[in-house]
């Protein structure tokens, strides 16, 4: 089972790292950016988070190694 682990305290048990996601914007007329739509809440997830990326300890902000 692939798992990330925090170098400096293997009890360290949340990272941040990236997602894919939709959600609803508000754009203008060109399509550009002006701001997400109320509730702005994520509608669905296109790419969950993949062991390739950087996967960082929420918790002291290491960078996380990941074993296989």
């Amino acid at each position: 089972m692939t798992q990330a682990i925090c170098p400096k305290n293997p009890k360290h048990n949340k990272f941040i790292t990236t997602a894919h996601v939709m959600q609803e914007w508000i754009v203008d007329k060109e399509g550009n950016f002006i701001k997400i739509a109320k509730g702005g809440s994520c509608l669905e997830v296109t790419h969950k988070p993949d062991f390739d990326n950087l996967w960082t300890c929420q918790i002291c902000g290491t960078e996380a190694i990941i074993e296989e």
